[in-house]
């Protein structure tokens, strides 16, 4: 045990080490990107400074020569383009691990100009959409999987066979356009922008709190909402997503239950279900945990294009707003949050492997790094 603890213990000092030069070299780029778009801004102005001052005949040559020069000096050092570019590139680093990155020119999501308050009010509906949606996937396309392996080559295994080749195909946000398209624009069955639900929540806590409405109606009519305008891109990330994912689960299913241990199981006797629940999906249960965790974090940095379509305010909705809008800082921000979810996702991996896999405990397998 002293042995896995030092395992899982340098496992995750390596992997915050990833972490830490991921950090610099997102610091230096950004460090860079900024110095050089503030060299524009400053040359720009000193150009439009002089022009000003070549107007005034009171003033000499060298006059105004040392009047620009010390122009450019002031607005080099308000703009903070003075000093040691390595320095810059670590107090860069410190803000971007607190997250202390000061005000965005916008507010693009939720109320605050903070960019720290707005990258996590994007995180929590990036986790509120998409952990719903892993849930619903991982639970019936586990199910479908396991029945699936049960039978190989029968009416459900072609079913999800051919279901997964096809979903895999679909660009989510393709799919998104064409649901957007029939139960938004034609049949007006859900609202056509997601970001929208922010405004009915405040319009209902007004109502509550102005005594229209009770605590438990108030609670249900908070859940419809939700749901309301949640339900269109979670039925297109499910729908584009449980085929492949039941495929996945039938695979590695149908290679464990040809090992040894499951033909012991069934020589003692044991039902088919309790075989199939009991001895195979507690054996491939690390490779499925693994799979549903590093989806659910992927899909927060990658689902730019579809909360975009769905307009669900989220990290890929925040993203996207940081790219259109030259948001340096914010852009940071968002890419440094999402690896380090992924870090932590792979940190706390390690340790599940530990809990669900006897041969990490004694150390005749490896752990998950980055």
């Amino acid at each position: 045990m002293g042995g896995l603890a030092r395992m899982l213990a340098m496992q995750a000092i390596s992997n915050l080490i990833v972490l830490f030069v991921i950090v610099a070299i997102i610091s230096g780029i950004f460090v860079f990107y900024s110095q050089k778009t503030l060299e524009g801004v400053v040359v720009e102005a000193v150009q439009n400074y002089e022009r000003q001052i070549s107007r005034n005949p009171h003033l000499t040559e060298e006059e105004k020569a040392r009047m620009v020069k010390e122009f450019e000096i002031q607005l080099r050092y308000k703009l903070g383009l003075l000093g040691n570019p390595v320095e810059k590139v670590f107090h860069m680093m410190k803000s971007l691990l607190l997250l202390d990155l000061g005000n965005a020119r916008n507010i693009y999501i939720g109320s605050s100009y903070a960019i720290k308050d707005q990258v996590l009010f994007a995180l929590k509906n990036t986790a509120i959409l998409f952990t719903t949606a892993t849930i619903i996937t991982t639970i019936v396309g586990l199910i479908l999987g396991l029945y699936s392996a049960r039978n190989p080559g029968g009416l459900l295994d072609r079913i999800i066979s051919v279901t997964a080749v096809f979903s895999s195909s679909l660009p989510v946000w393709w799919v998104g356009m064409l649901m957007l398209l029939v139960f938004a624009f034609k049949y007006h069955i859900f609202p056509f922008q997601c970001k929208d639900v922010y405004i009915s929540l405040y319009d209902l806590k007004k109502a509550y709190l102005s005594g229209s409405i009770g605590y438990f109606t108030y609670i249900v009519a908070k859940l419809r909402t939700w749901l309301y305008y949640m339900a269109l891109p979670l039925i297109t990330i499910v729908a584009v997503s449980i085929g492949s994912w039941a495929y996945i689960v039938r695979n590695i299913v149908i290679t464990r239950m040809g090992e040894d241990f499951v033909m012991v199981a069934r020589a003692k006797g044991l039902p088919e279900r309790r075989v199939l629940f009991g001895h195979v999906l507690r054996a491939a249960s690390p490779p499925l945990v693994t799979i549903v965790v590093l989806s659910l974090v992927n899909s927060f940095g990658g689902a730019i294009i579809t909360e975009t379509v769905f307009g669900w305010p989220g990290m890929g909705l925040l993203y996207w707003q940081a790219i259109v809008n030259s948001e340096p800082l914010l852009l940071g921000a968002t890419t440094y949050v999402i690896v380090l979810m992924f870090v932590l996702a792979v940190i706390a991996l390690n340790f599940l492997y530990a809990l669900l896999d006897p041969r990490v405990r004694t150390g005749t397998t490896s752990t998950v790094t980055v």
